[in-house]
């Protein structure tokens, strides 16, 4: 089933853009009076009609509306230190999309070896594969923040004050061994038994989270956690622990 994206359409909206306009009529060859998929961005599928096949800007009418398109039974936050090499993060952000994760944070940390992001080449690709893998909702891409950023605006202890308990599991994944920062490391898989159906993970750079970073997670209570014996580099680490949570709501 072809899909077409219109972030528009669930405000009233009866347009595709050029790009996607051209890849309707030029491409795939539609004309008036076909019926063609669209969604929101947002979770909705419509079923829509052509009135103009404009090859620089399709007009439709909305036929029926399909809620929540592609869902899944899990929220999921994924905050990763991009990889100096971008392809790499590209990969990831395709895979995670068609797996299933709701947002995306591009983080940075002590040790990271890349500190630019470039979001409008990730965006497309959020775009490319949530259209190819049947996704009505498409995951928030996040503006960059560093470690301590995001530590700060994602824990479940400020100020010395806990939030409610429906609060996401927050987890961050770990290396080396946390014992003398006062915490015990467990396998992601045992964390996702606590109630993984919200989940915010974590994964550093290159070098890992340095130990002031995992001082100050711990301190703001956020939960260490293995993806097991093997060195795993930044995209297969982030995807492993993607592949964890789906398959725990599965």
């Amino acid at each position: 089933m072809e899909i077409f994206y219109s972030p528009d359409v669930a405000r009233g909206g009866n347009r595709l853009d050029p790009i996607e306009s051209g890849h309707c009529i030029r491409v795939l060859r539609h004309r008036k009076g076909d019926v063609i998929n669209v969604v929101d961005g947002a979770g909705t599928l419509f079923k829509c009609e052509i009135t103009d096949n404009n090859p620089r800007s399709v007009i439709f009418t909305v036929l029926e509306r399909q809620e929540g398109y592609g869902s899944h039974p899990y929220r999921l936050h994924v905050a990763i230190a991009p990889p100096k090499n971008t392809e790499r993060f590209d990969w990831f952000v395709e895979k995670a999309t068609e797996i299933g994760v709701d947002e995306i944070s591009p983080i940075f940390g002590d040790y990271s070896e890349r500190r630019i992001f470039k979001r409008e080449r990730t965006e497309r690709i959020i775009i490319s594969a949530a259209k190819q893998s049947h996704k009505g909702a498409m995951p928030l891409l996040n503006e960059p923040l560093t470690v301590r950023e995001f530590l700060e605006a994602n824990s479940s202890v400020k100020s010395g004050k806990h939030l409610s308990e429906k609060a996401p599991l927050r987890l961050i994944c770990y290396c080396d061994e946390v014992d003398s920062l006062g915490a015990v490391k467990i396998s992601i898989t045992e964390a996702l038994k606590k109630g993984g159906s919200d989940v915010v993970v974590m994964i550093g750079p290159e070098g890992d989270f340095s130990r002031e970073e995992m001082a100050l997670a711990i301190r703001l209570g956020w939960q260490p956690v293995s993806l097991g014996d093997s060195r795993l580099r930044i995209e297969t680490a982030a995807l492993t622990a993607v592949a964890a949570v789906y398959l725990a709501n599965s």
